[in-house]
């Protein structure tokens, strides 16, 4: 089985290190491999290490962390060989790196049978990335076009003026990316790692355990305030019976750039002894084949993470609920009424 990598790339002072710090002391119940290019940078707390071998420290929480020589293929295929093979990969890439050629890498031939891009993640500073010029501004919108999410860092440190400037000038670059705005790269790991079997209640469990996480529709939301910046909404959707793919993907593909993460698996009519799994981070969308149902009920579960009230649950049920094998099919237009209109309407005087 193929396992998902994480690449996070983004200029440099951007708190990519910072992420990477939170994801190797997270409770994420991950054995997560994380290649670091200068592991000095990063700041472990000494009761997490539980061992340390030539340049590979391994953690209480799963996680081993890796520095990445002059070899990028070389550091990855050694780290998915472990004894101990690891769930996910998250590489940090240089802040002045060029996460297109980072991400081509796996394409080789000797790592796309082992790893596939699960995402890429940009991180930016929302106070200093509107101050580069020349070639360093050209390398950070480079950054930025290549993200399927983008981080907006350290947003407690601008006004609500400049944090509006910031936005529109990312979304000049990439018009449709979700945008996840956090300070000190407080981002859940629930929008960033994802691997495993599928499960939604253990998905807005830990989310809800973890970070300020509300189901959608649900009161608790409006009783209290929170940073804006950290509230975040899931939603799930459950059918037992069969979805048409092709309606479900249009929905998917459609999805509000405000719901940043979904993942489940899809019983399908094209295949129905099988599941699809889904796998979204930011604008990536993967649907692949998946293993054979078994002894297991064939089911569509499906969960969703956004912004703060962003996920209309009910809104997500009605469109999901319309891609049933049973559902109403969409009335065909009349195509000689619309031709005759079409006439009528070029004569009209």
């Amino acid at each position: 089985m193929s396992i998902p990598i994480t690449i996070i790339t983004g200029f440099l002072g951007a708190g990519k290190t910072t992420l990477l710090n939170r994801i190797l002391r997270g409770n994420h119940g991950l054995h997560v491999a994380v290649l670091v290019n200068d592991f000095g940078a990063i700041n472990i707390d000494a009761e997490l290490i539980v061992g340390v071998e030539g340049e590979t420290v391994s953690l209480a929480n799963g996680c081993i962390c890796c520095t990445i020589r002059d070899d990028l293929l070389n550091a990855v295929l050694s780290a998915i060989n472990r004894p101990e093979k690891p769930e996910y990969v998250v590489i940090e890439t240089s802040g002045v790196s060029d996460p297109f050629a980072v991400a081509s890498t796996f394409l080789l031939p000797q790592l796309r049978q082992h790893v596939f891009v699960d995402g890429i993640l940009t991180v930016v500073d929302a106070e200093q990335a509107r101050d580069l010029r020349g070639e360093q501004a050209v390398l950070a919108m480079d950054q930025i076009a290549a993200g399927d999410m983008i981080l907006l860092n350290k947003i407690d440190l601008v006004s609500p003026a400049a944090l509006e400037e910031i936005r529109a000038w990312i979304r000049e670059i990439v018009p449709n990316a979700r945008i996840l705005e956090v300070t000190n790269a407080d981002a859940p790991l629930e929008l960033l790692l994802s691997v495993g079997e599928f499960s939604a209640d253990k998905l807005a469990s830990r989310a809800a355990h973890d970070v300020h996480t509300h189901e959608a529709g649900d009161e608790h939301e409006h009783t209290h305030t929170h940073d804006h910046s950290l509230v975040f909404s899931t939603a799930s959707y459950t059918c037992d019976e069969p979805l048409n793919y092709a309606a479900a993907r249009k929905v998917i593909d459609a999805l509000p750039a405000e719901i940043y993460r979904a993942k489940g698996v899809l019983f399908t009519q094209t295949q129905p002894g099988k599941r699809m799994v889904l796998q979204m981070v930011g604008k990536r969308v993967q649907l692949l084949m998946g293993e054979p149902w078994g002894d297991e009920p064939p089911q569509t579960r499906l969960v969703f993470i956004g912004a703060g009230n962003a996920i209309d649950a009910a809104d997500l049920r009605r469109k999901f609920d319309a891609c049933r094998a049973s559902a109403p099919k969409p009335a065909e237009p009349d195509k000689l009424a619309q031709a005759l209109d079409w006439v009528r309407g070029k004569w009209k005087m």
